[in-house]
């Protein structure tokens, strides 16, 4: 009996308890805000609903003429992001984006874009950042896409696919165009520097839709209206805890938001690079990864080609 009892008192306490927490008990509901502090930061911020939490948002100047700006924050889908932009006037009378291949040499093979930089670089024309380019042949480095460098066209064809390429012409403005488009831009004799890409990601003012639902690291370019800005776009990827990649659309809308009429895929995954040059000597160690490549835990992937910032 007064075992059942004590089992009832306990009961009966355990209840009361219970029915006080319930009552006392607040609903706690977070509100997530996005707060750049950068002009990068506001233009991403206001022409997406990709973010929903700003860590870190720092931008800096390579130099005359080239922005980079890198920013960690937490997305819309609850995902840990890291994304670097940079934006190359082209009107600044000192800067240009050359392309550029293993040893400076107009002929097909891999190297690490770091070192392509250096191979490039030199007083006359200084490197100041740098991108991989076109997805290629892993076993060869044959490039899928197009291929010029200073006015000589190296490769001429596309792989099958979707196929793309971003160009800067001899009048010194970029432009992206198709597969479809080239051999009518390719007759003008327009075309100094070229490298391929894959899928159109912005065309004419307009984010285009796609099928392909992967998140992967991702290296894209956009060219704004009049070809006097370039904005390239290198997205972190694969690493839950830092940086998860982005959706082909994602790409599209920061493009957009950032100012760009046209823009195009380059190659990604492991490939995803980004440098700056840390110092102006020509030390051996002046040109420094900013992101993370997926590659043997951040080391740099050697690829067929790339993009570089220079100056004169």
């Amino acid at each position: 009996m007064n075992k059942t009892k004590n089992i009832w008192w306990m009961t009966l306490v355990i209840s009361l308890v219970f029915l006080q927490y319930s009552c006392d008990k607040k609903e706690y509901h977070f509100e997530y805000k996005a707060e750049p502090k950068t002009e990068t930061g506001k233009k991403l911020v206001d022409g997406t609903d990709l973010f929903a939490q700003i860590f870190t948002d720092t931008m800096y100047t390579v130099t005359d003429g080239v922005v980079a700006s890198e920013i960690e924050y937490l997305s819309q889908k609850g995902l840990a992001m890291k994304i670097f932009v940079v934006d190359v006037d082209l009107s600044h009378p000192n800067v240009d984006i050359v392309a550029s291949s293993p040893n400076n040499a107009n002929a097909f093979a891999m190297q690490r874009m770091t070192e392509q930089a250096i191979h490039a670089d030199n007083e006359v024309a200084r490197v100041w950042a740098g991108i991989n380019g076109d997805f290629y042949n892993m076993d060869n480095g044959t490039p899928r896409g197009v291929f010029y460098k200073q006015g000589v066209a190296l490769r001429t064809t596309f792989d099958s696919g979707e196929r793309s390429f971003f160009a800067i012409g001899h009048d010194g403005n970029a432009f992206v165009a198709t597969r479809d488009e080239y051999p009518s831009i390719a007759a003008t004799g327009v075309i100094k520097e070229a490298v391929g890409g894959s899928v159109t990601l912005v065309r004419d003012g307009a984010v285009l839709t796609h099928m392909d639902t992967t998140v992967e690291p991702r290296t894209c370019i956009g060219v704004s209206a009049d070809g006097q800005k370039v904005l390239i776009l290198a997205v972190d990827g694969r690493n839950f805890w830092y940086s998860n990649g982005m959706l082909f659309e994602e790409l599209g809308h920061c493009l957009k938001a950032l100012g760009a009429e046209n823009g195009i895929n380059l190659d990604g995954g492991g490939s995803t690079t980004f440098f700056i040059r840390n110092t102006p000597d020509f030390s051996a160690d002046r040109f420094e990864i900013r992101n993370w490549p997926t590659d043997n835990g951040g080391q740099e992937r050697s690829v067929a080609n790339g993009l570089l910032i220079t100056s004169e």
